[in-house]
């Protein structure tokens, strides 16, 4: 039984998922399985995974799209690793990243996820995040922090698997922000490490969820509907809505922002 499965969701990524997969398998600590779940792809990928020859690698092809929270629930299902990392089909991590959140875990009991930084790359240059510029809490009781902002990238979460199994996995049902709404839930009972070291390099891609501005806001709304008892008793609720409703305005979609927000607050 190998200790860490790592799990990565892919659709349609035929031309990364070679190198991606090999930023895995190459890694430092070598006792790892390698779950790729293909989320129904109609391109190459199947034919790349199976030319990559590697034993470690476990390869499910889902007959129908699940999106990414899903695709990587499916992949859960499958780990027997103790712990669980989870990866995009198009990022590539730095060779000694398992081996040194895995070090970092074990010598931090109280700690049940570890995460770190993420190198991004954009058509607008690259930078560090979390950054110096980002002032809050990064380790310990999180939960608070989390309400108002995210600094957790999902390929840099190392999980004990029966703490992510305790959490009920990632929200299916989501368009996007599913990482961040994963964190929230799992910070309500679990304390969460940071590791101050870039970890990994993203490359975001122009048909990249984060760029679907609709869906951004409806999950964002859901979000504070869903936690909003927690945000008024820490006397945060209207510091996190006039954050979403400044970058609204900058997007121009402001009074559409407002109604939804209402809409999921009144169910």
């Amino acid at each position: 039984m190998s200790q860490i499965s790592v799990i990565i969701p892919t659709y349609n990524r035929g031309e990364t998922i070679k190198e991606s997969a090999k930023s895995v398998l190459d890694q430092t600590f070598k006792d790892l399985e390698l779950i790729i779940v293909d989320d129904a792809s109609s391109d190459d990928t199947e034919s790349v995974v199976k030319s990559i020859g590697d034993e470690r690698i476990i390869y499910n092809k889902l007959p129908e799209n699940k999106g990414a929270a899903g695709a990587r629930n499916e992949g859960v299902k499958l780990a027997k690793g103790k712990f669980i990392a989870f990866h995009d089909s198009d990022d590539i991590w730095i060779p000694d990243k398992l081996e040194k959140q895995i070090a970092f875990i074990e010598t931090h009991p109280e700690y049940d996820m570890v995460y770190g930084k993420v190198r991004i790359h954009s058509d607008k240059g690259s930078f560090e995040f979390p950054n110096d510029a980002v002032e809050g809490d990064f380790e310990g009781e999180l939960y608070p922090w989390l309400l108002k902002r995210n600094t957790i990238d999902t390929p840099t979460m190392f999980i004990r698997k029966d703490a992510f199994e305790e959490t009920g996995g990632f929200d299916g049902t989501l368009r996007c922000l599913e990482d961040w709404e994963f964190a929230l839930r799992f910070s309500k009972s679990h304390k969460i490490g940071f590791l101050d070291e870039v970890l990994l390099d993203s490359y975001k891609s122009e048909d990249g969820v984060s760029r679907n501005k609709a869906a951004y806001y409806e999950t964002r709304c859901k979000m504070i509907a869903i936690h909003k008892e927690s945000m008024i008793s820490l006397g945060i609720f209207d510091e996190v809505v006039m954050d979403v409703f400044s970058r609204a305005e900058k997007s121009e979609i402001l009074p559409q922002v407002q109604k939804l927000l209402m809409t999921y607050l009144k169910t």
